[in-house]
């Protein structure tokens, strides 16, 4: 059974919770909500399980008594719905992992219906049916039929809510027009179609709601790279924002009493104009005459023009600008404007923009080729007697595919800069909101990563950011009676090591509380003894759901989402999250992920009869020790001395249950390597050389071994390990 459908319903809804901007719901955003439900109550539907229906029907009933306004306590309405959002995660990965899941969600619905005053019964579709009933109530004849005001205020509400919505649209494909491959500005647009649509299901406005509807999947397609970001989408985009707006102000007349039905227009052009470029059918860009450049530009008019094209005919040498000159209709400063105007449109015809799936594939090809590249030069060498041509030849081809695979694979990277950028404009807004001043410093901004990363890490950043802001900042005052600068530091780091990509958000605040940490924690039942709890152990409890240790709720953080959510997305990125915290000094995030890229250079190193691949970026040293380098150290196990360093040493076969050839470390090769914030040595048998592999996943099975990042194919065909630095001293460190 499929369940990433139905957790990425779940998942969305969790980050729309976790980055609202304040405690309070308004119309649209529980129309946003509503929205969620509908598709988490659909996928529950077709996997049958029963619990997230139940759920969904209790969320559903506090969001319909929060638009009503039939609620007294609104802030334990929404922490209740938030406690749902946090059991729907945890039912369905218990059903996607366990089988079916066994807890009694009974409480929670009685909690619900002590917050909203109506009881919710268990039933197995009806959680479907009253999620469309409270969105859709919408009759077949649609504009046909006799418009009736159900809720004046709520009306009222979304108008003013829709028409500032619209403005924000505007803005934002203006943006988006100027950078047309800015994922966020599609993001901004996508958002405000995406809410207009929820309340205007709810109202039962259903020509505002297809319309949004349209043009919302047609950006979701662009924002997933199946369309491209093309003049004509951003005309329709800015059309329907036109139709919005101009039903929203029918609806405003409506309401005075000067419209009777304002939603009956026609919008089967704009609707055509979506369709055809959900097809693919898209007129042709053409480049505009002088002569239409010039009247656009209102300096000629079309008679003038064909008085202008009529003297041309009787000297066809000249040219249209030359005559019309001549004929004093435009200044020669005119036509050269012009001419500008037509050129600029000539050079952005020659440019074209490319799918980033298309570029995957590239690069996958280009992978492929290094692989038979590695093939054909394994069976060149292994010939005693080769031909030597055939030798120069194909030594060529590998300088050509080298290169190929570095022009490929840098099309795909892009620095940090500008998400750091990002980062630092969010503290210092942050920090307003909650009285509290900042100094933002960034270092190693210039770390180039995969494009999809960049993307899909931006939303843990934020909430990190807005963590270490308002937990872990200190106020002004505060910072004084310490002794501190008034100002508060977040420090922003980004750099390769190890053969991980590092990205380090650090805090001179007060650090975090670990007997505060530990009291929540025995609170809510998640340790029953603290005996034997390291420091990393207790401070890695912040990301458990729904744990926070803030005491009041602010419209930054302390509702307990936002930290599972950050670990869920990293480790969906098989990256990892460590936490190092002082008290009185501060806090530091330290989020590693693998480099993506497709291809690495890599050293083949061979254990026994099984060969392991170590990227050259984690190698400082190679060396065969001496006898008296190696010593064993009560505490510290075995060491070797390197250049008067005791290091430990990681004997590879042992973790992971090989024969070696080899076991003393003097008869053996030890390779120096680095981890993200330390060093160790590895034993291994001998090293059999240098190459570019492609990295290769290991599958949904394998994927979580430690220590291991991945497969490659060598050039005999076979298999090799790719080995995760850090991953193997964490795991020498448990065995």
């Amino acid at each position: 059974m499929n369940y990433e459908t139905l957790l990425k319903s779940i998942d969305c809804m969790a980050s729309d919770f976790l980055f609202l901007d304040s405690g309070d719901m308004d119309v649209p955003t529980t129309g946003k909500f509503l929205n969620h439900l509908e598709n988490v109550a659909r996928e529950a539907l077709n996997l049958n399980i029963m619990p997230i229906q139940e759920v969904g029907r209790g969320l559903n009933s506090i969001l319909e008594c929060i638009i009503l306004d039939s609620i007294e306590d609104k802030e334990a309405a929404i922490l209740t719905f938030e406690q749902g959002i946090a059991l729907l995660q945890e039912i369905v990965n218990v059903e996607k992992n366990q089988g079916k899941y066994q807890g009694d969600i009974r409480g929670y619905l009685e909690r619900i219906a002590f917050v909203t005053g109506t009881s919710i019964s268990s039933s197995d579709k009806e959680i479907v049916d009253e999620v469309q009933a409270s969105k859709e109530k919408i009759t077949a004849a649609g504009a046909s039929e006799e418009f009736l005001i159900q809720d004046e205020s709520l009306l009222r509400d979304f108008i003013a809510e829709g028409m500032e919505y619209v403005e924000e649209i505007e803005v934002n494909i203006l943006n988006l027009e100027n950078n047309p491959e800015n994922r966020d500005y599609i993001n901004a647009i996508f958002r405000p179609f995406h809410s207009i649509k929820g309340v205007a299901s709810f109202l039962n406005l259903e020509k505002i709601r297809e319309l949004s509807h349209n043009i919302e999947s047609l950006l979701d397609k662009a924002r997933n790279g199946e369309h491209s970001v093309t003049p004509p989408l951003i005309d329709v985009v800015l059309d329907g924002a036109d139709a919005l707006k101009s039903m929203i102000s029918r609806l405003k007349e409506a309401l005075e009493g000067k419209k009777e039905n304002p939603l009956d227009v026609d919008l089967s052009a704009l609707e055509m104009r979506i369709h055809n470029i959900n097809k693919g059918i898209e007129q042709e860009p053409s480049v505009k005459k002088l002569g239409e450049i010039l009247i656009d530009d209102g300096v000629l008019s079309e008679q003038m023009l064909e008085e202008g094209l009529k003297a041309k005919e009787n000297n066809p040498e000249k040219r249209l600008g030359e005559t019309l000159i001549k004929e004093r209709a435009v200044t020669p400063k005119q036509v050269s404007q012009a001419l500008r105007k037509q050129a600029e449109q000539i050079t952005d015809m020659s440019t074209i923009r490319v799918d980033t799936r298309k570029l995957d594939d590239l690069i996958d090809m280009v992978g492929e080729l290094v692989i038979t590249q590695s093939m054909v030069q394994q069976n060149i060498s292994n010939q005693e007697n080769g031909n030597k041509d055939l030798a120069r030849n194909v030594s060529q081809l590998f300088r050509i595919t080298s290169n190929l695979q570095k022009v490929s694979t840098s099309l795909r990277m892009i620095p940090i800069k500008q998400t750091f950028q990002r980062m630092a404009r969010l503290a210092r807004d942050v920090s307003k909101n909650v009285g509290k001043a900042v100094v933002v410093e960034m270092e190693g901004e210039d770390t180039e990563l995969d494009r999809n990363m960049v993307d899909e890490i931006y939303n843990p950043l934020v909430h990190m950011i807005r963590n270490s802001v308002d937990h872990g900042l200190e106020t002004p005052e505060e910072r004084v009676r310490c002794g501190k600068p008034e100002k508060g530091l977040i420090q922003l780091k980004a750099y390769h090591r190890g053969g991980n990509f590092v990205i380090e958000i650090s805090d001179d605040g007060r650090g975090l509380n670990r007997e505060k940490i530990l009291k929540k924690a025995i609170q809510n039942h998640l340790v029953n003894s603290v005996e034997g709890l390291t420091d990393q152990e207790i401070y890695r409890m912040i990301f458990l759901p729904g744990f926070s240790t803030a005491e009041k709720v602010t419209d930054v953080s302390g509702r307990g989402v936002g930290m599972d959510v950050v670990r869920q997305t990293i480790e969906k990125l098989r990256g990892k999250i460590e936490i190092e915290s002082i008290p009185g000094k501060g806090t530091t995030f330290i989020t590693r992920f693998p480099l993506t890229m497709a291809i690495i250079d890599g050293m083949i190193v061979k254990v026994g009869k099984e060969r392991f691949i170590l990227p050259t970026t984690a190698i400082r040293q190679v060396l065969r020790p001496t006898r008296e380098s190696h010593n064993h150290i009560v505490g510290q196990g075995e060491t070797v001395n390197v250049m008067g360093r005791l290091m430990p040493l990681v004997r590879v076969y042992d973790l992971f249950d090989i024969e070696p050839e080899k076991v003393d470390p003097w008869d053996a090769i030890v390779i120096v390597v680095d981890g993200a914030s330390r060093s160790k040595c590895l034993l291994v048998d001998q090293i059999i050389g240098k190459a570019e592999v492609v990295i290769k996943s290991l599958g949904e099975g394998l994927k979580d071994i430690d220590g291991i990042s991945g497969g490659a194919i060598m050039g005999d065909g076979q298999i090799g390990l790719i080995i995760d630095p850090e991953g193997l001293f964490e795991l020498s460190e448990h065995c």
